[in-house]
């Protein structure tokens, strides 16, 4: 039953079945993910419910424990639930009677959906965070194994200079590092409780915000009523852009992965167990892991277009297409997880064939180390660069290995094939590993508090929340 609807529902006429499933269709898929975080935040509501008596201590206990037992249940929602929020009352109000209708006292399903979505988002920013900083270790441990290892450059396509596995390699940590500065802005913004906002222009009693933040987790309260309404879907437009920056260094780097793992090239080879086969073509190892990886990148632009559309022309307060931005961040946020999830390991078990890489390089890959040759010899830069220009058909085409290693010695400014900074990049992986998992486990300390009985001193064991969950 409706919550928002009084006296007793009966059967639904045909209109009531298609505005029914209109409104509330395929949103209660993506409220099943929130399940969990709904009862999280109505567990810390009662608590502040109680402090204001608004309920008795007794009647506190009975409805958080009432709740922990929901956590323990398959909770499954169809249309007729209409969303997360009045499944959780009424299944609660089932269990306790007239009780359980004293659980919405004083709260909205607007703010109530965003905390949902504040700690869903927590979990799963947690769990991408995680990934990102495995790939990054086995991308900085890949390039360390192969710091000497000689690998064309490319530009346009084309060939370029001398460069190395281990440049590749660590070109692609570094830029997963940066993408984490934006990942740890975007946990600032939403880490902030909006439960106590109501429907946007507060509610007429004291209601202890900062306790239920703290409960919750948060490190503050989202102050103004309104601002709390709009900013749902902004902070979700914003934490996707940033996982679009992580997108685009992933879609990249598969995209390098499957061109360099071609016959072509046969720089590197992709474990095995990575690649898929043909069902009429048996000689087929197909890179499917890293072209999907490259394709989820794409709905992205997708993603971010439908959240900017759907709020840049809303007024200020709640309007119901802001159900709408749940799915771009669910399955924005799930996708995301899971390529991260999939390439760390792949990256690790990557093959390399030295061979194949010394042999790429030719004559022209060391046109621009003759300039300087020149130039060290007291000629001009355009002069010396003309010179070599001109007479490139006369350059000899074979190489020898010293003059390959040379020249990647030869590059040995910071952040060159010489000189690749590993070392430092390594100790800010491990700093940034150390800071991330400590706040996740405040965050999950704080979620496993609220999942013990009243007075129980048991020690749960460690139940991370269930990221991860795009269906």
């Amino acid at each position: 039953m409706k919550t928002w609807k009084t006296g007793e529902e009966g059967e639904k006429t045909g209109i009531e079945k298609l505005v029914e499933n209109f409104t509330a269709g395929a949103d209660v898929g993506y409220d099943q993910c929130l399940a969990e975080y709904d009862i999280y935040g109505s567990i810390a509501h009662v608590h502040a419910l109680e402090k204001l008596d608004l309920v008795t201590s007794p009647e506190a206990k009975k409805l958080r424990n009432g709740l922990r037992k929901l956590l323990e249940k398959d909770i499954s929602l169809d249309a007729g639930d209409e969303d997360i929020h009045s499944k959780v009352e009424n299944e609660i109000t089932d269990a306790l009677g007239e009780l359980g209708k004293k659980l919405h006292t004083a709260r909205s399903r607007n703010d109530q959906v965003l905390v949902d979505i504040r700690l869903f988002t927590k979990a799963e920013l947690f769990r991408i965070v995680r990934e990102l900083l495995s790939l990054v270790e086995s991308l900085l441990y890949f390039g360390s194994s192969q710091s000497d290892t000689p690998m064309v450059g490319f530009t346009h396509y084309r060939k370029a200079m001398p460069s190395s596995v281990g440049l590749w390699a660590g070109s692609y940590a570094e830029a997963l590092l940066d993408d984490l500065t934006l990942l740890e802005a975007n946990l600032e913004l939403i880490d902030q409780s909006p439960l106590g906002a109501g429907a946007g222009y507060g509610i007429p009693v004291n209601l202890d915000r900062e306790l239920t933040a703290e409960t919750l987790g948060f490190s503050r309260v989202q102050n103004n009523a309104i601002y709390v309404m709009n900013s749902r879907g902004k902070f979700e437009f914003n934490l996707l852009s940033a996982v679009a920056s992580v997108q685009l260094d992933l879609s990249r780097l598969a995209s390098d992965l499957i061109s360099f793992s071609d016959k072509e090239f046969n720089f590197f080879e992709i474990p095995e167990k990575f690649t898929t086969g043909s069902s009429i073509m048996p000689q087929k190892k197909n890179p499917d892991v890293l072209e999907l990886v490259r394709g989820r990148s794409a709905s992205f632009p997708g993603h971010l277009s439908s959240l900017f559309s759907l709020l840049h022309g809303l007024r200020s307060g709640y309007s119901r297409d802001l159900q709408e931005t749940k799915k771009s961040l669910i399955v924005g946020l799930g996708d995301t997880g899971d390529s991260l999830a999939v390439l760390a390991p792949l990256v690790s078990g990557l093959g390399v064939n030295e061979e194949e890489l010394m042999d790429a390089f030719s004559g022209e890959v060391f046109a621009t180390d003759r300039v300087f040759e020149l130039v060290k010899d007291g000629l001009p830069f355009r002069e010396a660069y003309r010179r070599v220009k001109n007479n490139l058909d006369s350059q000899v085409e074979e190489v020898s290995e010293d003059q390959i290693r040379g020249s990647i010695s030869s590059r040995n400014h910071p952040g060159g094939p010489g000189n690749l900074g590993l070392g430092e990049k390594k100790n800010l992986l491990e700093r940034s590993k150390e800071k991330w998992a400590e706040r996740e486990s405040r965050f999950v300390d704080c979620l496993r508090e609220l999942r013990k009985p009243e007075g129980s001193s048991e020690k749960y064991e460690d139940q991370k929340p269930k990221a991860g969950n795009n269906e």
